[in-house]
């Protein structure tokens, strides 16, 4: 068997140690970054909203009155995180969002300038084929957009557009 010249040798072999410390390095730097991602997903998400109260409703079960952070009052996704999180596992739950707490009623019997500044509202029933999640309409830049949406038009809300049959008749 013929060897390698003493020097090719010893070239060869650091050759193999670079190579291996380097796979050893690429390694470390794959396991700490996949140690940070897992962290990350971990820590416990930042609340933004709060479960101001529950209030008796007269239908049966109970409503939740929530607050929301005003950047958010058009977020879709967000209504249903926050929904999805009240309602857990229960399969009949109703949620109602604000974004001021002053207005947030202490009873099922709601005033209407309460309403009128309702955001959203959430409701899950065993006989409904899916949750329902209505925003409310004045959220929305246009009629055409609201209702495609199928947005909630909430006892006093003010819309930002002009309702069909509401301006003032012409005269001749």
């Amino acid at each position: 068997v013929r060897r390698l010249a003493p020097q090719m040798e010893r070239n060869l072999s650091a050759y193999h140690l670079g190579i291996t410390v380097a796979a050893i390095v690429a390694l470390g730097i794959i396991v700490i970054c996949a140690t940070t991602a897992i962290a990350k997903d971990e820590r416990p998400q930042v609340r933004d909203w709060e479960l101001v109260r529950s209030v008796s409703n007269p239908y049966g079960g109970t409503i939740d009155l929530v607050l929301i952070p005003e950047q958010k009052q058009r977020d879709r996704q967000y209504y249903l995180a926050v929904a999805d999180s009240m309602c857990a596992d229960r399969t009949s739950c109703m949620v109602n969002f604000w974004t001021n707490r002053a207005h947030i009623p202490t009873s099922a019997s709601m005033p209407v300038t309460d309403l009128a500044v309702m955001t959203g509202l959430y409701e899950r029933s065993p006989t409904y084929t899916a949750p329902v999640l209505s925003l409310a309409c004045w959220l929305y830049p246009n009629r055409e957009t609201a209702e495609s949406m199928k947005c909630g038009y909430f006892p006093g809300a003010k819309v930002p557009w002009k309702m069909p049959g509401t301006e003032a008749p012409k005269r001749k």
